[in-house]
């Protein structure tokens, strides 16, 4: 009786395919463009420890200015409080500052508000030389 040679139907040779997903992945990996965020270079103070009292700042050392949700800006120095168009944040905030070094400037912000109207604001509080600035959200 003569046997007939069963015939292999075929398969999938996975000897290679670790090869080629390797190579895949350095291949992707390499050619992908990585995003970097940039940060505020902002120069922060040092930590305090607790026992250090606070500073309770006189009216005339302190300008406070607040940006709502849609990026308007009130500036209330004193007791006088106006509306401030951005352009216009420079100049007056370098006329304060040279009047008075020892300004404290309060950069207040709406939650809702965009976060490029709290960069712009103090991008020219910095421009206009304010160095003791304070930045809180609401």
């Amino acid at each position: 009786m003569l046997r007939r040679k069963r015939k292999d139907l075929g398969g999938i040779p996975t000897a290679s395919m670790s090869d080629v997903a390797f190579l895949l992945l350095v291949f992707f990996l390499s050619t992908t463009k990585f995003d970097i965020k940039k940060g505020l270079g902002i120069v922060l103070p040092a930590a305090s420890d607790g026992t250090q009292k606070k500073v309770k700042l006189k009216d005339e050392n302190l300008t406070k200015i607040w940006i709502d949700q849609d990026g308007n800006i009130t500036m209330k120095s004193g007791d006088v409080e106006r509306a401030v168009p951005m352009i216009e944040l420079q100049k007056i905030i370098n006329k304060i500052v040279t009047e008075n070094p020892d300004m404290v400037i309060s950069l207040k912000t709406d939650r809702k508000s965009k976060y490029q109207y709290m960069v712009k604001a103090l991008d020219k509080l910095q421009a206009a030389g304010a160095e003791k600035i304070s930045l809180s959200t609401n």
